[in-house]
């Protein structure tokens, strides 16, 4: 699988739980037709529900960030083997323009040389 469809399941896995926390927090309010006991169990088990979900939610967001840098070291790998060659490529066409032009010099020297004469 490319890293690039991982993300994007993370991601949604990511928005799910995200919806889950929201539709449990609207869940959570005491009802007042209920006595104390039973809103304060009621609380434990949303408190219990919510801790299951923002730690599947952080472990998520870890896993995310992983499989980010996992595909940004790549993308950079490949860039810097990109300007690696480019750059190999200009020092080649430098060198031999240098060579050209030390030529062109030394064949101007010889031919001043026998204008002098």
């Amino acid at each position: 699988m490319s890293s690039e469809n991982k993300l994007a399941q993370i991601k949604q896995k990511i928005e799910y739980l995200n919806q889950e926390l929201a539709t449990i927090n609207q869940s959570a309010q005491p009802m007042p037709e209920l006595i104390n006991t039973t809103n304060i169990l009621r609380t434990n088990e949303y408190l219990t529900h919510v801790n299951e979900k923002k730690t599947e939610l952080v472990s998520s967001y870890q896993e995310y960030a992983k499989e980010l840098e996992r595909f940004l070291s790549s993308v950079l790998e490949r860039k810097l083997a990109f300007l690696k060659k480019s750059h190999a490529r200009l020092q080649k066409k430098t060198k031999k323009k240098q060579k050209r032009k030390r030529i062109k010099k030394s064949k101007r020297r010889k031919s001043s040389k026998k204008r002098r004469r």
